[in-house]
């Protein structure tokens, strides 16, 4: 799915991280590690192609255009719109990528991930959501758009050990059926009883 090849980036002439390589297949988990500052997020962000300016080359293997088949969740940012309570920002991210579900599949979704009941689903604007209800609607959103390829920064944000486990079992779920994941966390409970490939990012 995503092969990429002695990748390396340099802030203000200063390397941040060099020669990185790896590939990442249908079925795999690919956790990006390192220490603070190494450089993970804007690994993520060269990636996504959210940032240019690295030397090395990035691939796509078998897409025409990746961004129909990838997601992306960020650590600090949900993709919601304040404004509009939960299932119409669910319903407009589907629209976004060309695909219908009912409102009762979105309902169920909801729930799943623990927002439930008219009034939070359909009326609360998500702006008065927590850190975790807004993280659980975002999740959501990753598991309606059933995409191959997540890219996911620090996806446990604000969560509690209910919804981490429930995000594991979605995971489990995508792998089992072709897809693959590149995950960067420093929450070192996604990753027990999982198999997963790790890509080290510092060290210079």
């Amino acid at each position: 799915m995503l092969e990429v090849k002695d990748l390396s980036f340099a802030f203000k002439n200063r390397p941040l991280f060099q020669n990185i390589s790896f590939e990442t297949r249908a079925g795999q988990i690919t956790r990006i590690e390192g220490p603070n500052g190494a450089g993970k997020s804007t690994l993520i962000a060269l990636v996504t192609g959210l940032l240019t300016g690295g030397r090395g080359n990035i691939n796509f293997l078998g897409a025409s255009d990746y961004r129909t088949w990838t997601s992306w969740i960020a650590p600090d940012a949900n993709g919601i719109f304040p404004s509009l309570p939960a299932i119409e920002n669910l319903q407009f991210w589907l629209q976004i990528r060309g695909r219908t579900t009912s409102h009762d599949q979105l309902r169920e979704c909801l729930t799943f991930w623990g927002i439930k009941g008219e009034w939070l689903q359909n009326a609360l604007p998500t702006a008065k959501f927590s850190t975790g209800m807004k993280r659980r609607l975002a999740l959501a959103r990753l598991q309606l758009e059933s995409t191959k390829l997540w890219i996911l920064d620090e996806p446990l944000f604000g969560l509690d050990d209910a919804a981490c486990n429930q995000f594991k079992t979605m995971l489990s779920r995508h792998t089992t059926s072709g897809g693959a994941a590149i995950i960067v966390t420093h929450d070192a409970r996604l990753f027990d009883g999982l198999k997963y490939q790790s890509v080290t990012v510092g060290g210079l």
